[in-house]
């Protein structure tokens, strides 16, 4: 009986360790603040986070950030303080950027998303995706809403 028992405990044990193995990383956008205007001396931008459950670090894969409207930043917020602007369509292996957009080129869209994609370096394969949804209620007062 003590065989038997092991030996169903043994093929369970197993079964769950191929099931949690077989599960599809989860990635998402993790905003650092909800509200935000240009006019902020506080902030660059939305700081904008990529959690995902794989580490991508020295690996084919980066993350490409796609934003609808605005641009994105890279902050070095500890060293320098220099911002630079990377454009709105961006391959990086760093998990955090900055959303903004610049007051000359405010748009009068009222909703519009930020995407995150994890690309395959080599063949450009999409991994996983999400989006961000940035509402703007007022004209120059973007909040982020989670969906």
């Amino acid at each position: 009986m003590k065989r038997i028992m092991c030996g169903i405990f043994l093929i369970l044990y197993i079964t769950s360790l191929g099931a949690c193995a077989g599960q599809d990383a989860v990635l998402r956008i993790n905003p650092e603040i909800e509200l935000y205007t240009p006019t902020m001396s506080s902030t660059p931008g939305i700081g904008l986070i990529a959690a995902y459950d794989r580490d991508l670090k020295n690996s084919d894969y980066k993350f490409h950030w796609v934003a609808d409207e605005g641009t994105f930043l890279r902050w070095n917020k500890e060293g320098s303080g220099r911002i630079e602007e990377l454009g709105n369509d961006v391959y990086t292996n760093e998990h955090k950027v900055y959303w903004t957009i610049r007051l000359d080129k405010m748009t009068e869209e009222r909703e519009f998303y930020v995407h995150l994609s994890v690309v395959k370096l080599d063949d450009q394969e999409v991994i996983d995706q999400t989006d961000l949804l940035i509402r703007q209620d007022e004209v120059g007062m973007f909040q982020v809403v989670e969906e």
